[in-house]
């Protein structure tokens, strides 16, 4: 048996959920009248919080808001098509002009150092991808814990 009185935590536990609780918290309060006393004071508040109306606005909360945002413009990404146009022509026009350069130097390497290079871009390729994912799983995971929490 316990001979101490109780927490409020723990007189809040056996109020709350009592098919959780230890059997010696429910020994201890069914013998001791200061824990019974308690433990109807919190009955009394957790049935009054219960019965509580929910307050609710007599007007449409959203509706306000979202007339206040601005519109969102989608507009073409131009910059971004531009900045890829001029990225690919720049890499085409310089594999032509430095071809017989860049012919040279792959067939005087060796295969070993080839193969060391392909394999440093792919795992670099790889990290960022992996790395990416991870930003937009974290990302996609606060949006949806802000959209659950205004609902």
């Amino acid at each position: 048996m316990i001979t101490a009185h109780l927490t409020d935590a723990e007189i809040q536990l056996y109020v709350a959920e009592p098919e959780v609780t230890s059997e010696q918290l429910k020994i201890h309060i069914h013998d001791c009248v200061n824990c019974q006393t308690r433990a109807a004071n919190y009955r009394l508040l957790f049935n009054g919080i219960q019965d509580q109306a929910k307050p609710q606005f007599d007007f449409d909360l959203s509706n306000l808001v979202l007339k206040q945002l601005p519109e969102p413009k989608r507009a073409f990404p131009w910059t971004a098509i531009l900045i890829s146009v001029f990225s690919v022509s720049l890499i085409a026009f310089l594999t032509m002009f430095f071809w017989s350069y860049m012919e040279a130097v792959i067939t005087g390497a060796s295969m070993v150092l080839m193969v060391t290079a392909i394999t440093a871009a792919v795992i670099i390729l790889i990290f960022q991808a992996v790395e990416m994912v991870k930003t937009h799983q974290k990302q996609l995971h606060t949006l949806l814990n802000v959209k659950k929490l205004q609902l």
